[in-house]
């Protein structure tokens, strides 16, 4: 057999594992984005198994990248279709002249995944590229007194508090609220020092995902003034907080908008009938005798972000790290560019 590429969005879109896991980053809109953004991308399949690869050309190198995937049921007891998808998937590589193949699987952390991705010649990469150190809260089948019993005392009173202080949530679909979202971006990116998606990467993906209704821009409000904005997700079974942003001026600093937008944010992803409320990336951590996080790396940049978002309650969920299977001396360039950028910004 041969890779099939495929075309029809409801063939692909309806895949239960893009679903069960809320992988929008496998889904034909977001196939869309990335051509928008002059990725060329592929929707591939071979016996059950199905990825969303795009192809990144950057200085460094050329390179297929298979963002959340490949999509597969129970990955540890299909390890002969991997194996034979990736052989025919090199092939296809070296067509596309990249010098090596990208994945960042949706799959759990354990040591039969990572001995099978060594099995098949693939390194551990320099950087992630997505989060992989998840914080997932369960939404089926609870009341909001659930969810709100699930969380800190601290949460749950900041929640009240910007409720009775007067911070008002909307919920908007005006593409004016994106730009909204993307001006404190750049406050909360000028703050964290961090390197931003493109700002049409924001716009074409609120206006991919909103034809079916799949995105919503949450604000935070506060005496007529925007104080916080998330672009989140509702794909499949999964709500994901994607897209956060703040506002810089120290006068809101003490006022707790993002809290309570995160709470709307979640009791909408019931309304919609999600199963659970993914807050994305959090920083790797274990707990000491007396239940204190201890962070493996006390400079993660995500270590300031993961109190405010393990405080809603819910659960950690350790994906297989970012894989990297060479094809070419080539990647020996991206390797030593990757690892310095690694250093540079703290993991």
């Amino acid at each position: 057999m041969s890779l099939q590429f495929q075309t029809s969005q409801q063939d692909w879109d309806t895949h239960p594992v893009l679903n069960k896991n809320g992988l929008f980053l496998q889904s034909f809109p977001q196939k869309k984005l990335y051509e928008e953004l002059n990725q060329p991308t592929w929707m591939i399949s071979y016996k059950g198994i199905k990825a969303l690869v795009t192809k990144v050309e950057a200085r460094r190198g050329t390179f297929l990248f298979l963002p959340y995937g490949p999509m597969v049921d129970q990955p540890e007891e299909n390890q002969e279709q991997l194996q034979e998808f990736f052989r025919l998937l090199r092939a296809f590589a070296k067509e596309q002249s990249a010098s090596f193949i990208r994945v960042s699987p949706f799959w759990e952390e354990n040591e039969q995944n990572l001995q099978n991705l060594k099995k098949m010649g693939f390194k551990k990469a320099p950087i992630h590229m997505l989060a992989e150190t998840l914080w997932i809260v369960d939404l089926h089948e609870k009341s909001e007194d659930d969810l709100m019993a699930g969380m800190e005392k601290k949460h749950r009173n900041l929640v009240r508090r910007a409720k009775k202080d007067g911070v008002e949530i909307t919920t908007n679909k005006d593409p004016k609220a994106i730009e909204r979202f993307i001006d404190l971006h750049w406050q909360t990116m000028s703050r964290h020092n961090f390197t931003p998606y493109p700002k049409s990467y924001f716009r074409n993906q609120v206006d991919f995902f909103i034809e079916n209704d799949q995105v919503a821009v949450l604000e935070a409000w506060y005496e007529g003034e925007l104080l916080a904005s998330a672009v989140v997700m509702y794909f499949g079974e999964i709500g994901a907080y994607h897209h956060g942003a703040s506002s810089s001026d120290p006068k809101h600093r003490k006022i707790p908008a993002s809290y309570l937008l995160q709470w709307e944010a979640m009791r909408q992803g019931q309304e919609r009938g999600m199963k659970k409320y993914n807050f994305w990336g959090i920083a790797p951590y274990t707990l000491d005798e007396k239940g204190k996080r201890v962070y493996s790396n006390p400079k993660h940049p995500f270590c300031g972000i993961t109190h405010f978002k393990t405080g809603f309650g819910g659960k950690r969920m350790d994906l297989v790290p970012c894989h990297d299977l060479v094809m070419s001396p080539k990647y020996a360039l991206n390797f030593v560019v990757e690892t310095t950028r690694k250093w540079k910004r703290g993991f």
